[in-house]
């Protein structure tokens, strides 16, 4: 009696704790729940191979000529690098130079002073895994700093990001700040000419052409920038000399030294700010520019505000393309909700009636253990700051279904144990005693299943998971350990029938 009293009071603290969470945290609502954006990506690898091989070819330039071997030139092609040299017989040491220095590369003789470098197959593999998971990190600090609550980006396959802004509606915003690869650069300007036809006559390998952000006037800048994104140390919203709105931003301190070395060189030159592969504006340095500087461009205030957090959250390692984009509107997920409760309400009142006619006073039980589960179960995901979703709601369904299952096989073999001439305290002991080995198995199986489609599932399956995982220990909890002392109780106040 003792420990059937030290049970019912566990039973009421915990039923006070699951409450208290349940009515001051509430439960994070899904993308179909609560509307909102979803969007699928996906990095555009040729591009980043392309910038990839353009890096490595000033690399083996560099490195080719420190070792003073003799180079005619080193380009770089979407897919390979081919560097021209003079001396055949220095080829064996420049191929052995490069594959000592570059250990993810093959070097093949594609004619007479000529070497084809490619990227082995392994590095590019590994080189799209690693641009796909940092894409992933830089994404999740942009939308954490918007503010959106319990936002998903996950991994979709091998190649593709799924996003998904569960309250968030502007569409436009969102691909904004989502698709911008925050680009920064700094490159010194060549010339420039509102014909790029001009331009052309004058470009070399080590320049390229480049527009203005209002298209009116065209740069020759160095291909090899300065100050790059990764540079920055912070971003933020500021005003230039005007008033206008603009973004000032802060360097790393090794970059600090590098660019107030560079900008006092080249005192009298234009520097061209660009974003995008747009140059936003080009001043002409006046002084020694050292850890800190200026981005202006008529910019509207809501432009300077994406731009900054943008800057802020880090560069993407390429641009993305955005494959499917869809907004939910709330509407929908209000329905659902609504004709869900009413679903559940009336589920709920056809189970009390059919368990209650069945088991008598020991369908009460059920009933309160039942109830007990589903508390749990919302006090878990609160707790937790799980996110609900519509697959997570047939979770919870699936898990009601289980517990009301856990009972009935309880109450059947006590039934049993009545029939053969037990008494009713023997019978319960002994019909938990002989179930609770497949009751046990049942949870195990859910909870392992539960974790592994967490592990390995997106977005939509991991809801589902998530409710399942919280759902099956709530279930053990009170369907199983509770519904045995509910059971106690009433059978030692002579009050249970089953």
């Amino acid at each position: 009696m003792r420990n059937t009293t030290y049970n019912l009071i566990g039973f009421l603290v915990l039923l006070l704790l699951s409450i208290s969470v349940a009515v001051y945290k509430p439960v994070n609502l899904g993308l179909d729940l609560k509307g909102g954006i979803s969007m699928v990506l996906e990095p555009d690898y040729s591009r980043a191979v392309e910038h990839e091989y353009e890096r490595t070819a000033r690399f083996i330039d560099k490195t080719l000529r420190e070792k003073n071997f003799r180079i005619l030139d080193v380009t770089a092609h979407k897919d390979s690098i081919e560097v021209e040299y003079l001396e055949e017989r220095e080829l064996p040491s420049i191929a052995n130079t490069l594959r000592e220095t570059l250990k993810e590369i093959t070097v093949e003789q594609m004619g007479e002073g000529i070497l084809s470098v490619k990227f082995t197959g392994v590095y590019l593999e590994q080189l799209k895994k690693d641009i796909v998971d940092q894409t992933i990190e830089v994404l999740r600090n942009r939308i954490d700093k918007l503010g959106v609550a319990q936002p998903v980006v996950t991994r979709l396959g091998k190649e593709r990001i799924v996003v998904e802004l569960p309250g968030f509606l502007d569409i436009e915003r969102a691909k904004r700040i989502i698709g911008s690869t925050a680009s920064l650069e700094l490159k010194l300007v060549v010339d420039s000419s509102p014909l790029r036809e001009e331009l052309e006559k004058k470009l070399t390998k080590n320049t390229e052409i480049l527009p203005s952000r209002d298209g009116k006037e065209w740069f020759l800048v160095d291909k090899v920038p300065v100050v790059s994104g990764s540079d920055l140390k912070t971003a933020y919203i500021t005003k230039d000399e005007f008033g206008a709105p603009a973004v000032g931003f802060e360097l790393k301190s090794e970059a600090a030294s590098k660019f107030g070395e560079f900008t006092s060189q080249n005192i009298g030159k234009r520097l061209a700010i660009v974003l995008e592969d747009r140059v936003v504006s080009a001043p002409v340095i006046r002084s020694r520019i050292s850890d800190r500087g200026q981005i202006t461009g008529n910019f509207t205030p809501d432009e300077v505000r994406d731009l900054s957090l943008i800057l802020r959250t880090g560069a993407l390692p390429t641009s993305l393309n955005i494959l499917q984009e869809k907004v939910v509107g709330p509407s929908l997920g209000k329905d659902a909700i609504e004709q869900g409760i009413k679903a559940g309400i009336l589920g709920f009142i056809l189970l009390l009636v059919i368990v209650i006619a069945r088991y008598k006073s020991a369908g009460v039980s059920a009933t309160v253990s039942i109830l007990m589960n589903g508390l749990l179960l919302w006090a878990g995901l609160a707790g937790l700051g799980a996110t609900l979703t519509l697959p997570g709601i047939a979770g919870i369904i699936l898990n009601m279904g289980i517990a009301v299952d856990s009972n009935v096989l309880i109450f059947e073999r006590v039934k049993e144990e009545l029939r053969l001439g037990n008494t009713l305290r023997k019978a319960i002991e002994l019909g938990y005693r002989r179930t609770l080995s497949a009751v046990w198995d049942t949870h195990i199986t859910l909870l392992v299943a539960s974790l592994i489609l967490f592990q390995f599932g997106s977005g939509p399956v991991k809801g589902f998971a998530t409710t399942l995982a919280i759902g099956t220990i709530a279930s053990f909890l009170s369907n199983v350990y509770y519904a045995k002392v509910f059971l106690d109780f009433l059978a030692k106040r002579g009050w249970l029938k089953v």
